[in-house]
């Protein structure tokens, strides 16, 4: 089994990591009822009192008493094996199912609103998500980027670029027409 990339992020809660996974790996987003055998063994165990699914990452949280320096090399073992079997992963009542498109879009908002979208800003125009269907995602270019020739490239040379690294089912980022 090929082993999925990930790497923990500390949150203003010392108590929780965010462990940053490949977009769309897991069905859905929110709680988790039930996980991949190690996983839900800390779960059970009370060394984690709970595990959250996000877009692109997942969120642990340790147990009463528990300490990152002592339970982190076990919680990335077994989340590593977790994350091998995502077909495996329940989510609890309030879980919502993600699709493809779903997921394409979260990671283009994300995109759009940070580096590329700073960028943009910068120049006095925005960069906007405006629709997201099958694996085709429409941008807005505004203010300054509006009638900007290198807006063009910005969209497809930084923007698409990224979005492609982070989602390879992406068929085509086009400019939205108004």
């Amino acid at each position: 089994m090929p082993v999925v990339p990930t790497h923990p992020l500390t949150t203003p809660d010392p108590d929780v990591l965010r462990w940053v996974v490949p977009d769309g790996l897991l069905p859905f987003t929110g709680g988790v009822a039930h996980a991949p055998s190690l996983l839900q063994a800390l779960l059970d165990d009370g060394t984690l009192s709970a595990v959250q699914v996000e877009d692109g990452a997942v969120l642990t949280l340790l147990g009463e008493g528990r300490t990152w320096g002592r339970e982190g090399s076990r919680v990335r073992t077994a989340l590593v094996d977790a994350l091998g079997a995502p077909s495996s992963w329940r989510g609890a009542a309030g879980a919502h199912d993600i699709g493809p498109d779903e997921v394409l879009e979260a990671a283009a908002r994300q995109i759009a609103e940070g580096p590329v979208g700073e960028f943009a800003r910068r120049h006095g125009g925005a960069l906007v998500v405006r629709k997201v269907h099958d694996g085709v995602v429409e941008v807005g270019l505004e203010g300054a980027c509006d009638d900007c020739p290198a807006a063009v490239i910005t969209m497809h040379a930084r923007f698409e670029h990224l979005l492609r690294r982070r989602c390879p089912w992406l068929a085509e980022v086009r400019r939205a027409e108004e």
